[in-house]
């Protein structure tokens, strides 16, 4: 190589080099401003939001993650069943915990029976009792319902209508009792073998019931997987909507990391009269609960979310 070509190559290389300094220093830069935002401002803007403590700080034990959600900005919690012997849950101890650290419960997800078997009934009316107990542990006037499982030897129809019937029996009992409960559908490629998926039959099955204490937990995570067209079902069924969960689909992770453009969702949610919590039921993206939890305080942020009011 002659001097004029070293001196041509070595310019090239220097120039090259300082361009991908540049690029790494941005990106730096980048990744540290989006990771900034003090505590009281991400208090602020979480506060529309309950985190799911069985999908976020999944590396601490239970009762610890309550902690970690208050650590981390959220002021409410949901979980699911507080009576898993699996996960070693007491009820007791969780609405300690929950008390001791200032955060409001907004759902639970009790484990209930089959409910299109019929001779299950008895064993739900029982059932109805110790959720009310939970309801008033917690102070929380709503939770998720489910057991809509397919039955062997039934027709879907047939399913519907004898689960209806379990509802019809259950809503006396929750309207004297003054609690709601929110039945939650699924969808049917993250959960076969349920026969209440996305708008319908649950938006059909509350108003044939007709019931203040009976509604539904309107998830746009299954209602996305299952419907699409968010805006326009939950406009066609905001009257039946007693509880909101989210997550972004299709793979379950905060919003903003997938398809659902959630700004426009949740501003229309506010704007039909929702004025509740709305269950952060997701899984943070490669573990980052951090991240997870900036990102749904730069939704809110973006949009003014309004917190809620009751």
């Amino acid at each position: 190589m002659n001097r004029r070509k070293f001196i041509v190559s070595s310019v090239a290389a220097g120039v090259a080099g300082s361009a991908l300094s540049s690029c790494a220093s941005t990106k730096v830069n980048k990744e540290l401003s989006t990771n900034i935002m003090p505590l009281a401002e991400r208090q602020k803007w979480l506060g529309s939001f309950s985190c799911n403590i069985e999908m976020w700080f999944k590396h601490l034990p239970f009762l610890d993650r309550i902690n970690a959600a208050k650590k981390m900005g959220f002021n409410a919690v949901e979980f699911w069943d507080p009576n898993s012997k699996k996960k070693a849950k007491n009820p007791t101890e969780i609405a300690k915990r929950a008390k001791d650290q200032g955060i409001t419960i907004t759902s639970f997800s009790p484990g209930a029976p089959s409910l299109a078997d019929a001779s299950n009934h008895n064993k739900f009316i029982e059932w109805t009792q110790g959720t009310i107990e939970l309801c008033e542990l917690f102070g929380v006037p709503n939770f998720n319902l489910t057991g809509h499982n397919n039955i062997k030897g039934q027709t879907e129809q047939q399913n519907i209508e004898i689960y209806t019937q379990a509802i019809k029996l259950a809503a006396p009992i929750f309207e004297k009792a003054q609690v709601m409960a929110t039945i939650e559908p699924y969808n049917p490629f993250n959960h076969p073998g349920h026969f209440i998926n996305g708008v319908e039959p649950g938006l059909s099955i509350c108003r044939e019931v007709n019931s203040a204490s009976i509604k539904l937990n309107w998830d746009f995570f299954h209602m996305q997987r299952t419907n699409g067209n968010l805006i326009t079902h939950m406009e066609n069924g905001f009257d039946q909507i007693g509880y909101i969960q989210l997550a972004d689909s299709p793979n379950r992770h905060q919003p903003g990391t997938e398809e659902v453009a959630y700004g426009a969702v949740l501003s229309r949610l506010r704007e039909l009269g929702y004025k509740g919590y709305i269950g952060a039921e997701c899984f943070p993206k490669d573990k980052d609960d951090q991240q997870a939890a900036l990102d749904l305080a730069n939704l809110a942020k973006s949009i003014s979310l309004s917190p809620p009011t009751i």
